[in-house]
């Protein structure tokens, strides 16, 4: 056979299985124009958290740099708080003097209490025995008067002598002084009981002041309280397990109130954000899978898997504002929708900002 035959055949031969390759890739790829959305201009996006400064101060030392993973609860910045430290070092001996004023207040009033105690117990006996010794004398008073009557009847019919008669009045008159002096003793004393009992508002007194000391002491304690509270915004503790995005403040710096320090965002609140043509959003549905590719993970090398887990109900221009023109009139424009996917099974070393493509399979949403 000549050459030149031979030559055609084969050309013929690449040329078959050239356009049946050239045709199977053009049917691939319409079918899969067909039966995935695509979108090329995607990013990873992920719930940034900014910690600012509580307070005004100097930065003492940042712990932290670029990078770097952090659990809740570690501490970030450090600023330089020996003022408020002084503060409630003076708070706790203002609290110690105040505690010490009302032990000593506890004292007296439960010394005076045991000696209020003490002496009304004491008089009470004392009135009791004096109303014993003035009923005595009572009945020795009525005895000596009976006496002194029927010596008066024995004298008048000059059957005693007249001594006799004086003796008795003299005995009657000395027990009717005791009787007198008796029920005056008893009065001294009810009104000794009484100025006792008086001397209690006394007590009353020191029972007001050891209230008052008690609302000092919890007055105290409370703004103690605030300041320690606020001696926590001199600590920047990072709020959930994350990693370290920026720093912008460094030791020596002066913050305000307010000023952010650290950016930082939590590793597994990372998700995908798409735009999607409004004209496929009849196909998309929560759940649908998603086949993802990472410029930083080129492929074919590597590809991962994704699910459709949110799609917005408002524009992307609408969010942003942009409804007119410039020259006041609308244009017909094709609008985007935000789209939201989970990574099932993220790499590694994975960033907010970072550039992916997105190929959201809708097998069950087309019509053949």
């Amino acid at each position: 056979m000549p050459l030149d035959s031979k030559r055609k055949k084969i050309i013929k031969k690449v040329g078959v299985v050239a356009g049946v390759c050239l045709a199977a890739l053009v049917t691939y790829e319409t079918f899969y124009w067909l039966t995935h959305v695509y979108e090329y201009d995607a990013r990873i996006e992920a719930e940034l958290t900014t910690l600012s400064s509580r307070v005004d101060g100097e930065i003492e030392k940042v712990y932290v740099t670029e990078g770097d993973l952090v659990k809740e609860g570690d501490l970030l910045v450090a600023l330089k708080a020996n003022v408020q430290r002084l503060k409630i070092k003076a708070l706790e001996a203002d609290l110690i003097r105040e505690e010490a004023q009302r032990a000593k207040l506890e004292v007296e009033i439960l010394a005076f209490e045991k000696d209020l105690t003490s002496r009304l117990a004491t008089k009470r006996e004392t009135i009791k025995a004096l109303n014993i010794k003035h009923a005595t004398i009572e009945t020795r008073f009525e005895l000596a008067k009976r006496n002194l009557e029927r010596t008066r009847i024995l004298y008048r019919k000059k059957l005693t002598s007249k001594k006799s008669f004086e003796q008795e009045q003299s005995k009657a008159l000395i027990i009717e002084a005791e009787v007198e002096n008796s029920a005056a003793s008893i009065k001294v004393s009810e009104l000794e009981l009484e100025e006792i009992k008086a001397s209690n508002s006394n007590l009353d007194v020191l029972k007001a002041e050891k209230k008052i000391i008690n609302l000092n002491i919890k007055k105290l304690n409370t703004i103690k309280n605030q300041e320690e509270a606020k001696l926590t915004y001199y600590y920047v503790r990072s709020p959930i397990n994350g990693i370290i995005d920026s720093v912008y403040k460094y030791k020596g710096e002066h913050v305000e109130e307010a000023e952010r320090m650290i950016l930082l965002h939590d590793k597994n609140s990372l998700w995908i954000e798409a735009n999607v043509d409004e004209s496929q959003l009849r196909h998309l549905e929560v759940g649908q899978r998603v086949i993802i590719d990472m410029d930083a993970y080129p492929y074919p090398f590597q590809e991962f898997n994704g699910v459709v887990t949110f799609i917005g109900s408002v524009t992307a221009s609408e969010m942003a504002g942009d409804k007119v023109k410039s020259d006041g009139r609308s244009r017909k424009q094709t609008q985007r929708i935000p789209v939201r996917m989970k990574i099932l099974d993220p790499p590694e070393k994975i960033a907010p900002g970072m550039l992916v493509e997105v190929n959201i399979q809708i097998y069950d949403q087309i019509w053949f």
